[in-house]
């Protein structure tokens, strides 16, 4: 997808709390979020906003032909509308390395004034992170570069829209509707937060933060910190949240999937199973491996723990081989995406693509994730491929500990 370069407009922003909503506007935005594209012409959505957000009163991060953010509070809640004015189309396309993708978008939030990040407590907001998954998601930040897999829990709502305009376009709004105790703020607090939208048709990616990454592709996690914005919660009156569409209820833009509790220490293995097999000549399953010590581990491309992890999995493949020891690798991506990525970092042991039936089995939800599994089957270790705890797991069970 091509980025496209955002320069936020601070200086436009006004700096008024949300007023609550008249009982005819929470009657108009609550059927149009559950009745599909608000109808609206271009010129009203540009003064007004959509789905009860307050856009005259609503303090303007960005405003550029491609995205306008608008930010806006109550004493519960902080709510975030973005307009994609050149997202005109909502149908699903296919990365690079043959994922199924559709529209989705990241807000992120750094709970500190400074930009300094705040482990366990920082959290992104995700709008339809993959197209089986409608609604507001999120995931805890647990360091640089790494974050919980993706919750479901949030309290609060959010959807994509698609505004219909009088001459048959399509304008695409993203809301956020997000408690402020879940961001452990309250009002006159400062937080930092940034936006990152991006659509598969028409190939677009934008953000609020101007962050431009010199053509190649970005995602949220790639804009600094130093691109947020700061927002200061202000003493207003409450929202509705009614007015808000809630994604969560909107149908499965893909086949549904089924994943399954993530098994614990000293359960049996779940059986193995991909598409396509590289670096090896015979499908492997873990009952063909019974006997061996077996390292299943998942991960993708786009991963940065997940690629750091590999020159060391590639060590622990060649220097325990000859014991018994063996790595599966498992990606929801395909042949091709995966080929050019050996390329240029070499993976010495089996990689089982387009593994979405494993990852399922496993209840895998973030990554990197490993699993180590005995001579008998039993998962006897279970956590990051980057934990040091691995080795020592690796040593113990080859010598009869395990």
């Amino acid at each position: 997808m091509k980025s496209t370069l955002l320069i936020p407009l601070a200086a436009l922003s006004t700096l008024l709390f949300c007023r609550p909503l008249s009982a005819a506007e929470v009657a108009a935005s609550s059927a149009a979020a559950g009745a599909g594209d608000l109808k609206m012409s271009e010129s009203e959505l540009r003064e007004q906003g959509a789905f009860g957000f307050p856009q005259k009163q609503a303090e303007v991060f960005c405003d550029t032909a491609d995205l306008r953010l608008s930010v806006c509070n109550s004493e519960k809640d902080i709510y975030v509308q973005a307009v994609l004015w050149k997202d005109n189309d909502s149908a699903l396309g296919k990365t690079e390395d043959g994922r199924t993708i559709g529209d989705y978008s990241e807000l992120l939030f750094n709970v500190g004034s400074t930009g300094v990040l705040t482990p366990n407590v920082d959290r992104d907001y995700l709008l339809n992170p993959w197209p089986e998954m409608c609604g507001l998601y999120y995931q805890v930040v647990l360091g640089k570069g790494s974050t919980s897999g993706i919750k479901s829990d949030t309290q609060g709502r959010g959807a994509i829209r698609y505004i219909q305009t009088p001459d048959g376009r399509k304008i695409r709004v993203d809301v956020y509707l997000i408690p402020l105790k879940e961001l452990s703020k309250l009002v006159s607090d400062t937080i930092r937060l940034v936006y990152y939208g991006s659509s598969a048709v028409p190939d677009l990616t934008v953000n609020s933060g101007g962050y431009d990454r010199g053509g190649k592709r970005y995602y949220g996690s790639h804009i600094p910190n130093t691109s947020y914005h700061s927002y200061v919660f202000k003493a207003g009156s409450g929202l509705i949240a009614d007015a808000v569409p809630d994604g969560r209820h909107d149908p499965s833009l893909a086949a549904p999937r089924h994943p399954q509790p993530m098994p614990r220490v000293g359960m049996s293995a779940p059986e193995i199973a991909a598409k396509d097999w590289l670096n090896t000549e015979l499908p492997p399953s873990l009952s063909s491996l019974r006997g061996k010590l077996v390292l299943v581990d998942f991960w993708a491309t786009w991963c940065g723990p997940c690629i750091a992890s590999i020159p060391h999995l590639n060590e622990l493949q060649n220097k325990y081989a000859s014991q018994g020891f063996t790595i599966l690798g498992f990606t929801e991506q395909n042949r091709a995406g995966i080929e050019a990525f050996l390329k240029r970092t070499p993976m010495v042991y089996a990689i089982g693509l387009e593994g979405n039936d494993t990852f399922d089995r496993y209840g895998v939800s973030g990554i990197p994730r490993a699993f180590l599994v005995n001579e008998t089957g039993k998962i006897i270790w279970e956590g990051s491929s980057e934990d040091k705890a691995l080795d020592a797991a690796i040593a113990s069970a080859l010598k009869g500990d395990g």
